[in-house]
C-alpha cells in the first residue's frame, strides 16, 4: 500500500487510515475507506463488483446495495466525478492523481508533472465517466486513438483529462499540441517539435522521430481536421519509428489510418424525465448547474427552473460548449428567458467571458466546420436543413435538387457524417435516416437563407412530402395500414414542416389539401385526432372556396371523422354533410358512402336514430353496388350500434356478426377488431358474459397481432364493464382507470352508446367498494403503461374462462329447477 495519494483537494494517507479534504480530516467509515483505497490502487482499470466485495468484505456474503451505499458516501465527500460507474462492469477511480510513496505533501502545493504541458483547468470536468474509462482502455490497447465529434462537444477537454490520467504511464512526457491556429499544413511537424522544445532546423519530422524513438511519450494532437493529410503523414512516421509513442488526436472526422481506433464523443446525456433526482444524474444538467454557479453562486436546480433547464439542454443537443455559454447567461437572464431566446441561439450564446477565445463562440465553431467543407458539401449541408425529422437517401436526393444521381448525394452525405455534421439513425426502419442536431440544423438554415435558396428548396420539400402522402394513402385506407403508419411516423415532423410552408408556396392551398386528404388517417390511427383535426381545418381555410375536388372532399371527411373522435358531434355532422354534398356533385361513390356513414355516426351520437339508420342504409347499398367490403362492414356495424343503443339486441348481434365476417373475408383485421369490441359490448349489456369474454379475448388477440392500439383503448372499458358484471369490482376500477388514461392520451371520448354500457356498471362498482377504495384502484390503473394494462387484461380474460364456464353450468342446472318450483 502506498503512503499518500493526492487528488483534487483531497489527500489519502493509507498508513494512517485518514482522508484529508482541504487539509481537514474527513469522517469516513472503515468500509468506505477500504473501498477508496482499493479503487485508487486499481485506478488503471474498471474494478468489478465481485472484486470490490472480496477486497472490502472478505469472506462475507453482502447485498449489492451495501456497495452502492459506500460509493454514494464517497461521492458526497469527494464530489461526483472522482468515481465513475461503468454500467454492467463496475467502478473506476478517475480523478487526476499525484502519488507519493511516503510523507505528506505541502498543503496548497500545486503539483505539476515535470514532463508535460497540460493545461491546469479552473473548471470541473463534468460527466463523461464512462467515456473516460472506455478511452483509457482503448488507449492501453491501441497506439492511435482519435476522438471525433461535432465542434464544441468536448473533445479537447476529454483528451486533456485523459492525458492527465496517463502521466504515470508515460515517464518521458505527455504533450498537448493545438493545431487549430495553423494556416499551413506543412507546419504540423514543426509545431509538434517546437512543443517538445526541439531546436529549429530542417527536417522537423525526422528530428522528432529521432528524438522520440527511445522514449515512452504520449502526444495529444488537437484540432486535426483542417490539416489532416499532414497529421497523417506525421503520425505514420512517428508510430513507425518510435515504439514507445502513442497518439491521441481530436478531429471532427476520423484520420482514416490503418490501426486507428476511433471514439465518437457524443453529446452529454440529457434528462429522461422531469424527476429532479433523474435530472441531477444527467450530464448536461450537471454541467449547466455547475457553470451557472460560477456566475451565480447560489444557483441550484429546483422545481421552479427544472423544466426550463431540461428544455435548454435538449434544444442545444447536450453540446458542452453551448451549455457552458447558456449557463453563463444566468448572470443577467432567468433560465426561462434563456429558453425563450434559443430560436436565436447563435446571437444568444456568444460567451461574455473575455477569457474565452473568439473561435469558441457557438457561431464560430459552426463556421469553422462549414468553412472547411467542399462547395458541393456546403450546398447539400444547407439544403438538408429543410428536413425537420431527418431524411432518407431518396428524400435527400430529390430535395437537394442537384443533377447528380443518388450515389453522388450518398458520397456527400458520407462526407458530412464523417465530419460530424450529420448523424445516421439505423434503428428506425429498413432505410437509414440522416439527421442533424437541431443546433447544426439552425446554423444550416441561416446559411440556406443567406444564399437565397430557402424558398426553392422548401417548395421541393413540400412537393416531395405531398408525393409521400399520396403514395401512403392507399395503404392507410386499406385493411393493413400499420406499415404506412410506421413509415409516416418517422416523417411526421417533415409532414408538419411541409404543411407549414404551404402558405408561402405557389398553389399552397391545393397542395395542403392533397397532403391532408391523403394522410389524415395517419393522425387518426396514431391517436392524434386533435392534431389531425387542426391541420385539416387549416388546409381548408388556406385553400378557401374553390372547385370540387376529391382532395377537398376527403379533407372535409377528415375533419368530420376527427371531430367525431374528439366528441365534437355538431362539427362532425356539419362537415360530414358538406363532404356528402360535394361527393354527390363529384359522383364519387366511395366518398358518398364515407359522407353518409360519418353523418350517420354523428346523428346517432346526437340522438337522432331514424336519420342515422336512413344514412347507414344508403351507405350500405352504395357499398354493395361498388363491391366495397370495407365500407359495407363499416355501415353494417353502424346499424348494429343503433340497434344496440335502442335495445334491439338480436338484430344488433346478427349485424355485428355479418360485419365481422365481411372484415375477415376482406382480411381487414383492424376493422374486425373494432367490430369484435362492439359485439363484446353488446354481449355484456345482454348479460351473455361467457360469450363476451370469448369475443373480447379474440378482439385483443387480433389487435395485438396487428399492433393496433386503438382497439384496446376502447376494449379496456368493455373489460372493466365485464369485471363489474362478474362482481370483481376492484379489477373493474383498475381497468376503468387504464381505459381513462388510454382515452386521455388518444384525445378521444366515449360515444353515448358506450357510455350507456360503462357508466352504470362503474357506478355499481364504486358504490360496492366505496369511493376511496375505488379511486385508489382506479389510480393504479391510470398508472399502468399501455403494455402492462393490455397484458393484465389478457391474463384476466384467460383466467376468468373457468369461472364463467361454471357460472353457465349453474345457470343451466337452475333453469329446470326453476320450472319445477
Amino acid at each position: 500500500m502506498r503512503g499518500v495519494y493526492s487528488f483534487d483537494r483531497c489527500e489519502l494517507r493509507s498508513a494512517e487510515r485518514q482522508l484529508l479534504i482541504e487539509g481537514v480530516p474527513a469522517v469516513v467509515g472503515a468500509r468506505a475507506f477500504d473501498l477508496l483505497v482499493t479503487l485508487i490502487e486499481r485506478r488503471d482499470r474498471v474494478v468489478s463488483k465481485a472484486e470490490l466485495f472480496e477486497a472490502v468484505w472478505p469472506g462475507l456474503v453482502v447485498e449489492e446495495n451495501n456497495l452502492q451505499v459506500q460509493v454514494s458516501s464517497l461521492r458526497k465527500l469527494l464530489g461526483p466525478n472522482a468515481i465513475a460507474t461503468v454500467a454492467g462492469r463496475g467502478y473506476r477511480f478517475v480523478a487526476p492523481l499525484d502519488e507519493q510513496a511516503t510523507g505528506s505533501p505541502l498543503r496548497g502545493e500545486i503539483r505539476v508533472h515535470p514532463n508535460n504541458n497540460l493545461r491546469q483547468w479552473r473548471t470541473r470536468f463534468i460527466g463523461r465517466e464512462a467515456a473516460m474509462a472506455d478511452c483509457a482502455t482503448l488507449l492501453r490497447e491501441n497506439r492511435l486513438l482519435t476522438l471525433t465529434g461535432i465542434g464544441g462537444c468536448g473533445k479537447t477537454r476529454l483528451a486533456q483529462e485523459l492525458a492527465q490520467h496517463q502521466l504515470a504511464a508515460f515517464p518521458d512526457g505527455v504533450w498537448f499540441v493545438d493545431l487549430g491556429p495553423l494556416q499551413e499544413a506543412e507546419r504540423v511537424a514543426a509545431t509538434v517539435a517546437a512543443t517538445l522544445g526541439l531546436q529549429d532546423g530542417s527536417g522537423p519530422l525526422e528530428r522528432l522521430a529521432d528524438h522520440l524513438k527511445s522514449r515512452r511519450t504520449l502526444l495529444v494532437l488537437d484540432n486535426c481536421e483542417h490539416v489532416i493529410d499532414a497529421v497523417v503523414e506525421s503520425i505514420e512516421k512517428l508510430l513507425g519509428a518510435c515504439a514507445g509513442v502513442k497518439v491521441v488526436a481530436t478531429s471532427r472526422e476520423a484520420l482514416g489510418m490503418a490501426g486507428e481506433q476511433v471514439f465518437a464523443v457524443r453529446s452529454l446525456t440529457l434528462p429522461t424525465s422531469a424527476d429532479l433526482d433523474e435530472m441531477r444524474r444527467s450530464e448536461a444538467v450537471r454541467l449547466f448547474v455547475d457553470r451557472a454557479r460560477l456566475v451565480l453562486p447560489d444557483f441550484d436546480l429546483d422545481d421552479h427552473n427544472a423544466s426550463a433547464i431540461a428544455e435548454i439542454c435538449r434544444r442545444i443537443d447536450g453540446i458542452a460548449l453551448a451549455i457552458e455559454l447558456a449557463a453563463a447567461r444566468v448572470r443577467v437572464l432567468a433560465v426561462e428567458d434563456i429558453r425563450a431566446r434559443l430560436d436565436d441561439r447563435f446571437r444568444l450564446l456568444t460567451g461574455g467571458n473575455r477569457a474565452i477565445p473568439r473561435h469558441q463562440t457557438l457561431q464560430a465553431t459552426m463556421q469553422w466546420s462549414y468553412g472547411h467543407l467542399a462547395p458541393a458539401e456546403q450546398r447539400l449541408f444547407r439544403r438538408l436543413a429543410v428536413f425537420a425529422g431527418g431524411s432518407t437517401l431518396a428524400a435527400a436526393t430529390q430535395v437537394a435538387g442537384d443533377t447528380e444521381d443518388e450515389y453522388d448525394v450518398l458520397e456527400r452525405l458520407t462526407a458530412l457524417h464523417d465530419k460530424s455534421l450529420l448523424l445516421v439513425d439505423r434503428d428506425t426502419q429498413a432505410q437509414p435516416r440522416y439527421r442533424m442536431l437541431e443546433t447544426v440544423r439552425q446554423y444550416a438554415q441561416e446559411r440556406l437563407n443567406e444564399v437565397g435558396e430557402g424558398d426553392e428548396v422548401r417548395t421541393r420539400h413540400l412537393l416531395h412530402y405531398v408525393d409521400v402522402a399520396e403514395q401512403a394513402a392507399v395503404q392507410l385506407e386499406g385493411p393493413r395500414p400499420q406499415a404506412s403508419c410506421e413509415a409516416l411516423r418517422y416523417e411526421q415532423e417533415n409532414l408538419l414542416a411541409a404543411l407549414a410552408w404551404c402558405p408561402h408556396a405557389s398553389q399552397g392551398g391545393d397542395l395542403a389539401l392533397r397532403l391532408i386528404g391523403s394522410a389524415w388517417r395517419y393522425w387518426k390511427l396514431t391517436a392524434q385526432p386533435e392534431c389531425g383535426d387542426r391541420l385539416a381545418r387549416a388546409a381548408l381555410d388556406l385553400a378557401g372556396e374553390g372547385a370540387d375536388t376529391s382532395e377537398r372532399c376527403s379533407t372535409l371527411n377528415a375533419v368530420a371523422v376527427l371531430s367525431l373522435k374528439i366528441g365534437r358531434y355538431d362539427d362532425a355532422l356539419a362537415y360530414g354533410q358538406r363532404c356528402l354534398a360535394m361527393a354527390r356533385r363529384l359522383q364519387h361513390a366511395a366518398l358518398i358512402a364515407d359522407g353518409l356513414t360519418i353523418a350517420a355516426v354523428a346523428l346517432h351520437a346526437m340522438g337522432d336514430e331514424a336519420q342515422a339508420l336512413a344514412r347507414y342504409s344508403e351507405a350500405s347499398e352504395i357499398a354493395r353496388s361498388i363491391n366495397d367490403g370495407r365500407r359495407l362492414s363499416c355501415a353494417l356495424n353502424g346499424v348494429a350500434e343503433v340497434h344496440r343503443g335502442a335495445g334491439n339486441f338480436v338484430a344488433a348481434e346478427a349485424l355485428y356478426e355479418e360485419s365481422i365476417e365481411l372484415s375477415r373475408a376482406d382480411h381487414d383485421d383492424r376493422a374486425r377488431a373494432v367490430h369484435l369490441s362492439n359485439l363484446a359490448s353488446l354481449l355484456v349489456t345482454a348479460e351473455k358474459l361467457e360469450q363476451a369474454r370469448t369475443v373480447l379475448a379474440e378482439c385483443m388477440a387480433v389487435a395485438r397481432t396487428i399492433g393496433y392500439k386503438g382497439v384496446p383503448d376502447c376494449s379496456l372499458d368493455v373489460v372493466a364493464a365485464l369485471a363489474s358484471s362478474l362482481g370483481n369490482h376492484p379489477l373493474a376500477a383498475r381497468f376503468h382507470g387504464a381505459a381513462l388514461e388510454r382515452m386521455h392520451k388518444a384525445g378521444s371520448r366515449r360515444e353515448p352508446v358506450d357510455e350507456a354500457l360503462v357508466a352504470p356498471r362503474i357506478a355499481l362498482s364504486r358504490a360496492f367498494m366505496g369511493a376511496a377504495a375505488f379511486d385508489g384502484a382506479e389510480a393504479e390503473g391510470i398508472a399502468l403503461s399501455y403494455e402492462a394494462s393490455v397484458a393484465e387484461a389478457d391474463d384476466w380474460l384467460e383466467q376468468s374462462a373457468d369461472r364463467l364456464s361454471h357460472r353457465a353450468l349453474w345457470r343451466a342446472i337452475a333453469r329446470p329447477l326453476d320450472g319445477v318450483a
